[in-house]
């Protein structure tokens, strides 16, 4: 169950708890946190060979501890965000063919599309205004753009960063690390991958349609 799944699933628990609840004794709250963990990637979404590095609930007071330059803790109740879930993976042993060593999805719910949407706006903005430069100080021939694509969603962001790095004596990969945030509705999502290229591969979107495919597995 992922993002389009999940929200009428939310919408049916929003019934019940109009309606003063279900039929079977569970908790309203249990059943909410169990489909917003539904939201993100699974360990069966990602690439064969990864292992997970633990998901995490975040409250609004967490994320706000989390962001640096983000939003503050009262930003984020004044959007009405609810509650975060996040999962992170990483490849549990080195690969010389061209793949993805580290995954990252998360997700987070708010009580409007409004709310939703104005998070994703400062999130936006924000991300904008980061010197992506400085933060990959570590890859040499650093290039980053905007991607477009089509996922079906009301609003996305794709950046894409590239640069070299040497990861073992004589040994230079291309590396691409990719963040796409999107919204849907009341819930706006993100996958976080970064991937390293075969020896010899010089071609910047060498992992591009991986990535949409994991992105487009979230969204649906």
């Amino acid at each position: 169950m992922k993002l389009l799944t999940a929200l009428l699933a939310l919408l049916r628990l929003a019934l019940l708890a109009a309606c003063g609840g279900d039929d079977d004794g569970n908790s309203g709250d249990e059943e909410f946190r169990q489909v917003l963990a539904s939201m993100t990637l699974q360990i069966s979404d990602v690439p064969a060979g990864m292992q997970s590095l633990g998901p995490a609930y975040s409250t609004n007071k967490d994320a706000a501890s989390g962001l640096g330059s983000g939003p503050t803790e009262e930003q984020l109740d004044a959007w009405g965000r609810i509650l975060g879930y996040k999962s992170d993976f990483q490849a549990s042993a080195p690969v010389d063919d061209s793949a993805v060593t580290a995954v990252s999805s998360s997700v987070s719910m708010y009580t409007t599309a409004q709310g939703a949407s104005d998070s994703f706006t400062d999130r936006v903005a924000t991300a904008r205004r980061v010197d992506w430069g400085t933060s990959h100080s570590d890859l040499s021939e650093f290039e980053q753009k905007e991607l477009e694509r089509d996922l079906g969603v009301d609003d996305m962001l794709w950046l894409h960063f590239t640069g070299y790095k040497e990861i073992g004596p004589g040994d230079k990969r291309l590396i691409s690390d990719d963040q796409i945030v999107f919204r849907i509705d009341r819930a706006w999502g993100f996958t976080g991958a970064v991937s390293t290229g075969a020896k010899g591969v010089e071609d910047r979107d060498f992992i591009l349609q991986s990535l949409e495919t994991l992105v487009r597995t979230q969204v649906q």
